[in-house]
């Protein structure tokens, strides 16, 4: 057992069957022997009884914050940030990488415009025979038995997500206004 093994035995919790060789690892090696030894006194610390703070303690922590200056909460974005202070908002906007890609997107329009046009033609009409061909594609011939091949077929589960989607929109709209005027409604006791 090395220094490494040891430290994730004492993480995983000192398995027993592993304890032999830890103690033999640490009788030859003052980190894991110090580790130990510092393992245990907080288990012995933590296996003692606690004991009850002092009567005025809290009066005296308390009144003690009743005297300090209480300060309100304030997060220091500019502090964090001290460039956008100086940096005017034209340049902020053009670091966004929102605006770049915006930026990046109509340059290569007006660049390539008519190009991209006719990729996009071609891939369309690729995309347009192709679905062509996996819709007209003929289902199995239902066996009395095999209805779970059918309803397993691509275009049967692609039809039936497409039916059932606006559906288990409509109800989950519905099950938000329901829930909405359960909560507006006040109670009577």
């Amino acid at each position: 057992m090395n220094c490494r093994e040891v430290e994730r035995w004492l993480d995983d919790g000192g398995a027993p069957e592993r304890y032999v060789e830890a103690m033999a690892h640490a009788r030859i090696c003052a980190h894991c022997s110090a580790v130990l030894g510092t393992m245990d006194e907080l288990e012995s610390l933590l296996a003692t009884p606690s004991v009850a703070a002092p009567e005025a303690l809290t009066r005296r922590v308390m009144a003690h914050v009743a005297v300090t200056p209480q300060l309100p909460v304030r997060i220091p974005v500019m502090e964090l940030l001290p460039f956008l202070q100086t940096v005017p908002w034209w340049a902020r906007i053009a670091t966004e990488p929102a605006s770049l890609l915006a930026l990046l997107l109509a340059s290569v329009l007006l660049w390539r415009g008519d190009t991209l046009f006719a990729l996009a033609s071609v891939g369309a009409a690729t995309l347009a025979s192709w679905l062509g061909q996996a819709l007209s594609a003929p289902l199995p011939s239902p066996d009395p038995g095999a209805v779970g091949a059918v309803l397993v077929h691509p275009n049967v589960l692609t039809a039936i997500a497409l039916g059932v989607a606006p559906l288990v929109f409509m109800a989950s709209r519905a099950i938000y206004r329901w829930s909405a005027e359960m909560v507006a409604r006040p109670r009577v006791r």
